[in-house]
């Protein structure tokens, strides 16, 4: 393995997600059995709250969840059912912090308490910002539901961490096509949902992140990080080795280096990155197709720029194969995202 990463086979997810995705399964009707269906999780070990599962453990329960539910909306209901107490010591930290801005910096630093699968991050874009995540999960379906797990706790958490019905974002952004289900965003926001954009995100004016949290309490607060810091240390500070090959390609964007150049920057060789992405299930080549398809479609939707351009500044000298290569990352014609769907 490549120092400083984790493996799916990590004993690093804490028990209190998967048994709310237990909960909502079976409020649906899904057996337990065929929830745990070839997972290796245990009734024993789901009732020991200092057990925490393999991520590989976590993937066939979400797999099982999702063959198994009597809809599309299986994300939704699953973040509906996320409360503050099951992020554990995190959620203890979150609730005492001072403001929102707080508690998102806190949820940055601490997230792999919770996923290591996922990151997130606060950009400031002037008078407002954007929260973004950034799933490492190279599975479709279960992106889509990490996405909806994502959004559909954000304003429920806001209002009750602040007290305050207008803790909510203005526009919310999400990286699939407009589903079935959409009308359901609206039970969680008060505000415009747009589909196909480059990134799953809520754009949230900047003054709601200065709105004080109820149970602020600065020793709690500084108590409870201080766990955060010990447990995260006894874990490790690992990071998954697609947000690391990202992070490389994002570094310098329009010049993406070759498989082994990146290898080289992770200090090991060629052929040891490429097993291991591919024990996480993907490939250089498919991480590098996200990053362009991310960076494609926010030129198309913010600026003014002939395709051609795009093309390059993605990396396609010729842009009747961007055009091929984009089709197939997104089924639709780059014109789609030129002419504003949202």
């Amino acid at each position: 393995m490549i120092r400083g990463t984790w493996s799916l086979t990590d004993p690093l997810v804490p028990v209190n997600i998967p048994a709310t995705m237990l909960k909502v399964g079976e409020d649906k009707g899904v057996s337990r059995d065929d929830l745990l269906k070839n997972t290796g999780i245990s009734a024993e070990v789901l009732d020991d709250p200092s057990a925490r599962l393999t991520y590989q453990q976590l993937l066939f329960l979400a797999e099982n969840l999702i063959r198994n539910y009597p809809d599309d909306s299986v994300g939704l209901d699953l973040g509906a059912a996320i409360n503050i107490n099951q992020f554990g010591m995190l959620g203890y930290a979150i609730l005492s912090c001072a403001d929102l801005r707080s508690a998102l910096q806190l949820g940055i630093k601490y997230h792999t308490l919770v996923d290591p699968a996922f990151t997130f991050e606060v950009m400031n874009l002037g008078d407002t910002s954007a929260v973004r995540l950034t799933s490492h999960i190279p599975f479709d379906h279960i992106y889509r539901m990490i996405c909806d797990v994502f959004v559909a706790p954000f304003s429920t958490l806001a209002r009750f961490l602040t007290g305050r019905y207008d803790a909510q974002p203005i526009e919310v952004h999400l990286n699939h096509p407009e589903p079935e289900y959409a009308a359901r965003y609206r039970e969680f926001f008060d505000c415009t949902v747009k589909f196909d954009q480059p990134r799953t995100e809520f754009i949230i004016d900047n003054t709601v992140l200065d709105f004080k949290l109820v149970m602020a309490d600065k020793a709690t607060a500084a108590m409870a990080e201080s766990q955060c810091e010990e447990i995260l240390a006894r874990m490790g500070p690992k990071e998954g080795i697609i947000a690391k090959v990202r992070r490389i390609l994002l570094s310098n964007p329009g010049h993406f280096p070759p498989v082994d150049d990146v290898a080289s920057q992770l200090a090991t060789s060629t052929r040891t990155l490429s097993r291991s992405l591919q024990d996480v299930g993907t490939s250089y080549q498919r991480i590098l197709d996200e990053v362009r398809k991310e960076m494609a479609i926010e030129y198309l939707r913010s600026s003014n720029l002939p395709i051609e351009e795009i093309a390059a500044l993605v990396g396609y000298s010729d842009p009747s194969n961007f055009r091929k290569a984009f089709r197939r990352w997104t089924q639709n014609a780059p014109s789609y995202y030129r002419e504003g769907k949202s």
